[in-house]
């Protein structure tokens, strides 16, 4: 079995998008279509049902920050027209989820694998194929529902960051809307 990887390690493995353990194994077999497991060490990238919509947060935050950084680089440093720049992020924020797919779900894979590493450390133990509840013992249980709460409270952080800069960008474009103004003015700055 290869050694854990450190987080940061497991993070580089997600862009590449690899086995987040060994980082020898592709995570996508098609397009769209990720292998069952890595093909080099057999860690499984099969989760409970639904694990994978946590990757849409992912995607979603990635296309908050591209649009929104888009739009304050075209109207407040290029000086373009808000017609113009609300269609650039417009085809923005439909190509963005698309290409990102894979990445957003490479990223959540990484992101459990390190903060649930006793949780796969004990399918290994268990086998895919046991109820793993039947054989684990309660420091196990207890173990793994403290590695579930860390990564709950990961994940709550980062929606919360995303919505947060969500906000910001809104209240900013409703600024510029409102005002008709898209270049800063003698007084107009934090003094």
């Amino acid at each position: 079995m290869p050694e854990r990887p450190s987080r940061f390690r497991g993070f580089i493995r997600a862009l590449q998008l690899r086995c987040p353990r060994c980082g020898s194994g592709p995570l996508f077999r098609g397009l769209f279509r990720m292998h069952e497991a890595c093909p080099h060490c057999g860690f499984s990238y099969t989760r409970e049902p639904g694990f994978y919509l946590g990757s849409i947060y992912l995607n979603y935050g990635a296309t908050v920050i591209l649009t929104g950084s888009l739009y304050a680089l075209l109207v407040m440093g290029l000086g373009f027209s808000n017609d113009t720049t609300l269609t650039i992020c417009l085809a923005a924020a439909v190509l963005c989820p698309i290409l990102f797919f894979r990445h957003a779900r490479s990223f959540l894979l990484a992101l459990d694998s390190s903060v649930n590493q006793d949780q796969a450390q004990s399918e290994e133990e268990t086998g895919t194929d046991a109820a793993p509840t039947a054989t684990l013992s309660s420091g196990k249980l207890a173990s793994l529902a403290s590695d579930d709460g860390r990564a709950g409270c990961v994940m709550g952080m980062a929606l919360a960051a995303i919505l947060l800069f969500g906000l910001g960008m809104a209240a900013v474009t409703l600024y510029f809307a409102t005002t008709g103004s898209t270049t800063m003015e003698d007084g107009d700055g934090l003094e």
